[in-house]
This record gives C-alpha cells, structure tokens and sequence, in this order.
C-alpha cells in the first residue's frame, strides 16, 4: 500500500497538490443503489470510508470517485476499465463485484476469476494505484415484502445463489485472486458469514429484500476497507 500512504503524506505537506484520488469500482451496491430506484450517495460505503481517512487524516483531502454501474458485473467492468479507472490515474482502487456474476453459476466462475485477474493486472500496469478487492456482501435466503414487484422474476435465482452456496464460492475466488496477485483483500462476505453464525437473521440488513446492504451493511463495508487499508500501512 505505498502509492496510497505516499500521497497522504505527500498532501498533508503540500496543499497545492491534487486531492487524493480513490476510485470504487463496482456494480449497484457500489453506486449506491438501495431500494428499487433509490440512490442513497451520501451512505454508501465507499463515502463513509472517505468520511473515516478524512478524520484520521485531517490535513489531507480526499476525492472519491463512484464508479459503481447498476447491474454490472467483473467482465463488463473489464471492458469499461479505461473510461472509469485508468484515465484518472488513482491513487486507491476498490474493486467490488460478485453479487450478478454469481448468477451466472458455476459454470461462469472462470470467466469471473478471468475478469479479476485482468482489472488487477491493467490496473497494476497502467497506473501506480494500489488495489484493494472486496467480497461481496450476502443476497438474500428467503422472498421478503421489500422486493420490489420489478424484481419478483429474478428473486427466486438471486436467493439460491445464497442458498446453494455459490455466491460463497464467488466469495472464495475473490480471496485466491487477492492472494495470486499479492493486493489486499477487505473480506465483507466474510463478516457477513459470521453475523449470521452468531444468529443475526442477515436478510433484515437487505434494503431491497434480495442484494442490496443497508447503512448497516454499508457502515460495516466502510470499516472493514478502513481497516485493511491501516493494516497495511508502512
């Protein structure tokens, strides 16, 4: 995590430099989608990890760009990388997916890993950011009054990704592809894995009753980042 401490430092010294820049790369949780045409930008978590290195680092600025794409999944986002990320030149990049790839089963998880492997590897190449991946969060393991009537169709395969252990096994891709390419791994599925074994029923924590966190889950993303992203500092 050099890039990303050297230019908090770097800022703190010199106000007339550019702002910090993290760019959140990711699909609806990422842009801030909650309920069903409802975006909540001042809660989502990669805000509310801003607000948290703002007041740790309080003669620093930070910047925050939301490239988070409803819907979006890691092969799309391989494709959109230039125009979202690259370009900007960051100094921090989250990466953030899963939840749709998921639906693709099994049978699209190499194409998933393939993806990872190819955002972390242009990133690396082109730019001096730092990376952090993130797991997802859970869907949901049972139908719920809060999914909206738009959704009803795909509600039953977005539960079973959950049920039948795949999004886990998503989860645990994320992990390998960390590990294989040596950047760091803020593990939300993980967290959410034990909330559930310690009995909190984790379907209340869904907004929109099937895959999208609500503040709590997001507050939860936000410090789980926040404190991978410290432990990794020189």
């Amino acid at each position: 995590m050099k890039r990303f401490f050297q230019r908090i430092h770097e800022k703190a010294k010199d106000v007339s430099l550019p702002p910090v820049l993290i760019v959140a790369l990711g699909d609806s949780v990422t842009q801030g989608v909650m309920e069903q045409n409802v975006l909540d930008s001042a809660n989502v978590y990669h805000r509310l990890l801003q607000g948290e290195l703002e007041s740790f680092f309080p003669t620093t600025t930070f910047s925050t760009i939301n490239a988070g794409v409803s819907g979006g999944s890691a092969p799309q986002a391989l494709l959109r990388l230039e125009r979202d990320v690259l370009r900007h030149d960051p100094d921090l990049v989250l990466v953030a997916f899963g939840l749709n790839d998921a639906g693709q089963w099994l049978e699209g998880l190499k194409t998933f890993i393939d993806a990872l492997h190819g955002i972390v590897a242009r990133i690396k190449r082109e730019t001096a950011a730092d990376i952090v991946l993130l797991s997802p969060s859970f869907a949901a393991r049972r139908t719920s009054f809060r999914i909206h009537a738009d959704h009803a169709g795909m509600a039953a395969g977005i539960i079973q990704t959950q049920t039948s252990g795949i999004l886990a096994r998503y989860a645990q891709a994320i992990r390998d592809v960390a590990a294989a390419s040596g950047v760091a791994l803020a593990d939300i599925h993980r967290e959410w894995t034990r909330l559930a074994e310690d009995g909190l029923d984790t379907d209340v924590w869904l907004s929109n009753g099937l895959n999208h966190p609500d503040r709590r889950g997001h507050k939860l993303a936000a410090s789980l980042i926040f404190q991978t992203l410290l432990s990794q500092r020189p």
